[in-house]
């Protein structure tokens, strides 16, 4: 129904191998051995005996043969004195591309004729300008570079290394293996959505929105007098009052409904259907940190954890330094086919562990119910691990939304005119069956939001500002 990211394939050579080769020929050498025989081939038809010029001709070819050999042979050896710099700008956001400059430098006194480098970035990166490779030689405590540009795409990535191929110049023998060392590893933050301004007068127009809610307790700000009841913290007795009514009245202070937030997101290839830059899982991770970015302005605690090849987790914080935590943590995420060896149920368990004691927590999971993004059977033991987590979650006092993009919507969102209509006409199907898992959940008590990519934001804005209207 729908395509998954396609990753482009690499060599099977890989770094951990590195310098650990053989020297192959090509069929240059082939067609230089068979051009000898016919020649002395020729000699013998047309003459009785060989002539002397062809003699030379033979053992200068043979001469050269076995000098390539050794010259290559003798260059394996200087790989291993091969060092790689990397120059890049940090930090790396998605979408904006960035130059990386590669230079090889030759600590050894012997040069190296003829070469090829390429330096192989990541699958998901796009090549803008330039292109990862050079060929050329590399003089003796000399260097060779490369300059490209690369749009970079949000995680952890990984540069595999530089490739070498070592040859001679005619191209008869050849040595393919990785520098060692060259391999290095980048995290991509994420580009935030900046959330609309209509969406935001909206949110501040109402007094339980991005301004400051009130809620009577222990605060710094005085709010009003009651009378006294039995029980009541004689601390905060007004003896003024007392003084002038003969009656006891107690102060009573403001202070501010602080929201406590969990977010718990699926980074598994279930959430990595669709074009590379248009992903559910890209596009989540964007209002995600657009979202936060104001929770955190706010002055609410709010923490991440992440369903990655392993787990992801920042303790619920507060204050401009969580925000780049937060980031911090976005940009670890690891792109793989494979799907991490432990549930969302798990990843609940472990983000529980990191609240602070005595609050009451909102936990946001975004992850996917469309049961074509996991093998047959794997999201219905999903759901029965996690609503049995999430009935534990909700006896603490605390509350659990589900948030879940259908990845029918973000294919449809690259799609117009005549072409939209027909693909809406064949999804049907899968939306259906994506609803059918989230009726599932309500009809276990579990609140679950069913978005697309243009409906996320909103209605991710007017949960909370509900949410906020209710925590006590």
């Amino acid at each position: 129904m729908y395509q998954h990211l396609v990753l482009r394939s690499r060599p099977p050579l890989s770094v951990e191998n590195s310098g650990v080769g053989e020297i192959t020929t090509s069929y240059r050498l082939f067609a230089l051995l068979l051009t000898i025989s016919l020649v002395v081939a020729v000699s013998l038809v047309y003459e009785s005996t060989i002539p002397v010029a062809t003699y030379y001709t033979v053992a200068v070819a043979i001469a050269y043969i076995v000098f390539m050999r050794f010259m290559v042979e003798t260059s394996t050896r200087i790989v291993y004195k091969l060092r790689v710099h990397r120059w890049y700008e940090q930090p790396l956001v998605e979408g904006k591309p960035f130059k990386m400059r590669v230079r090889v430098h030759n600590l050894s006194a012997i040069p190296l004729l003829y070469v090829e480098i390429s330096d192989h970035y990541p699958p998901l990166f796009h090549l803008v300008k330039g292109f990862g490779k050079a060929v050329g030689f590399i003089p003796s405590k000399g260097f060779m570079e490369i300059n490209y540009v690369l749009e970079p795409r949000v995680g952890r990535h990984v540069f595999s290394g530089v490739e070498i191929v070592v040859k001679d110049i005619l191209g008869l023998f050849a040595y393919r293996t990785f520098i060692p060392n060259s391999s290095c590893t980048v995290k991509v933050y994420p580009k935030p959505y900046p959330i609309p301004p209509s969406v935001l007068r909206r949110w501040v127009s109402t007094s339980l929105g991005l301004t400051k809610s009130k809620l009577r307790g222990i605060g710094t700000e005085f709010m009003m007098l009651r009378e006294y009841s039995y029980g009541d913290d004689y601390r905060f007795i007004d003896w003024k009052a007392y003084a002038r009514l003969r009656r006891l009245y107690v102060k009573v202070f403001e202070r501010e409904a602080s929201l406590n937030m969990m977010i718990v997101l699926d980074a598994s290839p279930a959430m990595m259907y669709g074009l590379v830059g248009k992903t559910m899982l890209e596009e989540t991770i964007r209002v995600i940190s657009g979202f936060v970015s104001h929770i955190v302005a706010r002055g609410d605690w709010v923490g991440l954890a992440i369903r990655s090849s392993k787990p992801l987790i920042t303790a619920p914080n507060r204050g401009p330094l969580q925000y780049y935590r937060i980031l911090n943590t976005l940009s670890g995420i690891t792109w793989s086919r494979d799907y991490p060896d432990y549930t969302m149920a798990d990843l609940l368990r472990e983000s529980l562990l990191a609240l602070p004691k005595r609050t009451k927590t909102l936990f946001m999971i975004f992850m996917s119910l469309d049961p074509a993004g996991y093998e047959k059977g794997v999201l219905d033991k999903e759901i029965s691990e996690l609503t049995s987590v999430i009935n534990r979650i909700i006896g603490l006092k605390h509350s659990v939304v589900i948030v879940s993009p259908l990845p029918e919507l973000y294919e449809l969102e690259l799609l117009s005119g005549i072409e939209a209509s027909v693909y809406l006409a064949i999804i049907l199907s899968g939306i259906e069956a994506a609803q059918k898992y989230a009726r599932m959940l309500r009809s276990r008590g579990v609140k679950v939001i069913q978005v697309g990519p243009s409906s996320l934001l909103p209605r991710l804005i007017g949960f909370i500002e509900r949410y906020r209207a209710v925590i006590t």
